[in-house]
């Protein structure tokens, strides 16, 4: 399969309502899809792998901590320019506002925690609109489960969605110090693609990132061992670096900084963290699909 497709938003701006999580259905009229992009610079400091980022305590990181203790922990901006990704097939424009996107889904426990940053000072920007979707850990898209996940996908291009599944899928607006968080599942693999999450962000109703988010190997490959993940073997998982979207979209320039909730604990979950600053400089043209 390629990756998922976003479109645009045109939410009011201020601070996600903090411990709901509901579905929250849109009452406002919704731009053009593929309406204009920006240059997009993503924070990069040093991870597990040198390709993570640097994290920074947060007061509102702390609130939504998961029940280990852990502290939370955003990431702390650096701003480097980075390339978009490709959208793909299997986005759902519904606006989920909520931050548990789980559902039914089985899995190992991932907080996925992102900040949104002006790039030119590299300030947070608050009442951006986040969206994150990915597959579960058997591969599968919800609205989507007509299509396997093993076995190649028939378009790059946007799929209408086929089915009322909506789990993995979720939108946040940030708050005043530019984040959002989700609880999640760290996601499986699905037929030609690196484990991944699809994003996008908006601000004021204007779409300025479309990307992809990448865990270190190292981790993947750990979990990958792990139940369910291990049940799915219809098709190899590949790693970053056999991943031509990966290699061609700036794949380790958006890996996240991944560390366990207990070191030695793996079943125990992750906290993946990544910081991502918009420039309202020349509109970018949309990646294209890397040949097969």
């Amino acid at each position: 399969m390629t990756s998922d497709n976003a479109s645009s938003h045109a939410h009011g701006a201020g601070e996600p309502a903090s411990g709901h999580d509901t579905a929250v259905p849109a009452t406002h009229n919704e731009p053009t899809r593929n309406m204009g992009r920006r240059t997009v610079l993503a924070a990069l400091g040093i991870g597990a792998t040198g390709l993570g980022l640097g994290t920074a305590a947060s007061p509102r990181a702390s609130a939504a901590a998961p029940a280990s203790g852990t502290p939370a922990a955003f990431a702390q901006p650096s701003c480097i320019l980075t390339p978009e990704a490709m959208e793909g097939p299997y986005f759902i424009d519904e606006d989920l506002i909520r931050r548990n996107i789980i559902e039914d889904r089985q899995g190992i426990p991932l907080e996925v925690r992102i900040t949104i940053v002006d790039g030119v000072n590299c300030t947070p920007l608050a009442g951006a609109e986040v969206d994150i979707w990915h597959c579960d850990a058997g591969g599968w898209y919800s609205g989507h489960l007509d299509t396997s996940p093993d076995v190649p996908a028939t378009s790059p291009e946007h799929v209408e969605p086929t089915d009322p599944s909506r789990f993995l899928r979720g939108l946040q607006i940030t708050n005043r110090r530019g984040e959002v968080s989700f609880r999640t599942i760290y996601p499986g693999w699905y037929y030609g693609r690196t484990i991944h999450i699809h994003l996008t962000a908006h601000v004021g109703g204007q779409e300025v990132h479309t990307g992809q988010l990448y865990f270190p190997e190292e981790i993947s490959r750990e979990v990958a061992l792990l139940e369910p993940y291990v049940r799915h073997t219809g098709t190899e998982r590949l790693t970053n670096q056999e991943d031509s979207i990966y290699l061609e979209q700036g794949g380790a320039q958006t890996t996240m900084n991944v560390r366990p909730l207990r070191p030695g604990r793996p079943k125990l979950g992750y906290v993946a963290s990544i910081t991502a600053g918009v420039s309202s400089g020349q509109t970018p043209e949309p990646p294209v699909s890397p040949s097969a």
